[in-house]
This record gives C-alpha cells, sequence and structure tokens, in this order.
C-alpha cells in the first residue's frame, strides 16, 4: 500500500485513511498497539481479526494477517482437507 501522510489534530489525534483499515480489518473502536522503536511510532492491531468473517477470538496470524480456526477450517475443507497434505483425519 502506498504511504499516507496525515497531520496531528489539536487534539494529537491522527485519523487511519479507510483502505489501509480496511486492509487491516479494523472496525470502530478496535484496540490498537502503539509503540515507539528507534524514534517512530507503530501502530498495529492489538487483537488481530480474522480477514475473512471478522471474528477476534481464536485467530492466528498467517503472513501478517489473521484468521480464525473456523473459517481456516471452512478454507481447509473446500481444498479436499487433509488428504491433500498427506495426512488423515
Amino acid at each position: 500500500m502506498k504511504n499516507q501522510y496525515k497531520k496531528l489534530t489539536s487534539h494529537g489525534s491522527v485519523s487511519i485513511p479507510v483502505a489501509m483499515r480496511r486492509e487491516l480489518a479494523l472496525e470502530p473502536k478496535d484496540p490498537l498497539e502503539l509503540e515507539i522503536k528507534e524514534g517512530e511510532v507503530h501502530i498495529r492491531p492489538y487483537n488481530l481479526r480474522c480477514q475473512i468473517c471478522g471474528e477476534t477470538s481464536r485467530v492466528k496470524p498467517i503472513g501478517g494477517k489473521g484468521i480464525c480456526y473456523a473459517c481456516a477450517y471452512a478454507a481447509w475443507g473446500t481444498h479436499g482437507g487433509f488428504k491433500d497434505a498427506g495426512r488423515t483425519k
């Protein structure tokens, strides 16, 4: 995604552009984690949200994105399940 530039408001807030919120599957009032690292502010979702259904519980990161067990199981089943990976159920 292309860099975006924002000004700090008089109250010290910064709005996150809609395209970035969509890419991270952020919803209003989602908690965020802020960290200062080497003189930069890093912001990331505090709880990962499933990129498919939006669930926040039982979500695991895969390639920097979140997926819940239910969606992972559903996706795995549509592609043949464990038999494709040489495993048995």
